[in-house]
């Protein structure tokens, strides 16, 4: 299920959170943790706009810095989906995120998936992901080699996709078992209600002829199209959205790194990616070694 771009104004300032190989054409700066590593995406990172490497538990922005925050299935990826939660509310006004259903959780099984999501009434409930497998790959293999098997899922969005656009804020809740109960008759009303109009029909049976019989190239070439980047219409000034991710302070940049003007903490700026995480900050050389020599034994 898309993002309807819509929703967001044309000057409004977009942040994606784990953009890997598929951002969002409407955002305008990205977010991604891992630079190399695609064992938790489907490709290569895309950088093709403002790109920032940190961690999703501890933004480098200033609170309320973005007018819109999108998080493409990525909350069931987190360590801590409460801190994430936190963070992006913090720096968002608003936002979107999507992640896979439970019920598409099990059928589809990504082992590397740490949380179940469920979305009952306008709240986020997420248990641990036990890592249980029913049905090896025989739904990827499905998804991806019938078309409509793909646009069934599609339509009926409730029970596989978890889709919700927050403002303000987001309630949610851990627990340690499922919240769904699938012997309930209004739960399971909710799950499979189809969510298509005649409309919205016709034209996914029109897609779904069409991707069957033209040749796959094309059809990339066409998503591609889809995905091109729309952007905000204002300037966007990186620096000044910034702050350090450790105390908040304002960073100043120079050259190769960024410097925290109240900790001074410096972050180093790789092949032009500012790199603003937690565990690469560099205390400057003087405080570092009274924090060496404070942490020193005592001898005598």
């Amino acid at each position: 299920m898309a993002l309807k771009l819509g929703q967001i104004g044309e000057s409004d300032l977009v942040l994606e959170i784990g953009s890997g190989d598929r951002p969002n054409p409407r955002s305008d700066v990205l977010v991604d943790r891992y630079i190399e590593d695609n064992t938790e995406r489907g490709g290569n990172l895309r950088i093709d706009r403002p790109l920032i490497v940190a961690d999703a538990h501890h933004l480098p922005f200033k609170d309320k810095a973005f007018d819109y925050v999108v998080c493409f299935h990525i909350l069931e990826h987190m360590d801590d989906p409460a801190q994430f939660i936190r963070e992006i509310t913090r720096v968002g006004k608003r936002g979107w995120i999507q992640s896979p259903a439970e019920v598409a959780e099990k059928l589809f099984h990504w082992s590397f998936h740490r949380w179940y999501v469920n979305l009952i009434d306008g709240r986020l409930i997420l248990h641990p992901n036990k890592g249980e497998e029913t049905f090896g790959d025989l739904f990827d293999y499905l998804y991806a080699r019938n078309p409509r098997f793909a646009r069934f899922s599609r339509s009926m969005p409730a029970l596989f996709y978890v889709d919700h656009e927050w403002e303000g804020g987001i309630e949610f809740e851990i627990r340690e078992d499922s919240p769904l109960d699938l012997r309930d008759p209004a739960t399971l009303r909710r799950l499979t209600l189809p969510q298509e109009d005649w409309r919205s029909a016709l034209k996914g049976d029109v897609l779904s002829f069409a991707n069957d019989h033209t040749p796959k190239p094309l059809v990339n070439a066409a998503k591609r199209l889809t995905r091109r980047r729309k952007g905000t219409a204002r300037t966007i000034d990186l620096d000044a959205l910034f702050a350090c991710p450790v105390c908040g302070g304002d960073l100043a940049h120079r050259a190769d790194r960024y410097t925290c003007a109240s900790c001074g903490r410096l972050y180093p700026v790789r092949r032009n990616l500012p790199h603003l995480l937690v565990e690469e900050a560099q205390l400057p050389a003087a405080q570092a070694d009274e924090m060496a020599q404070a942490s020193a034994p005592v001898t005598g």
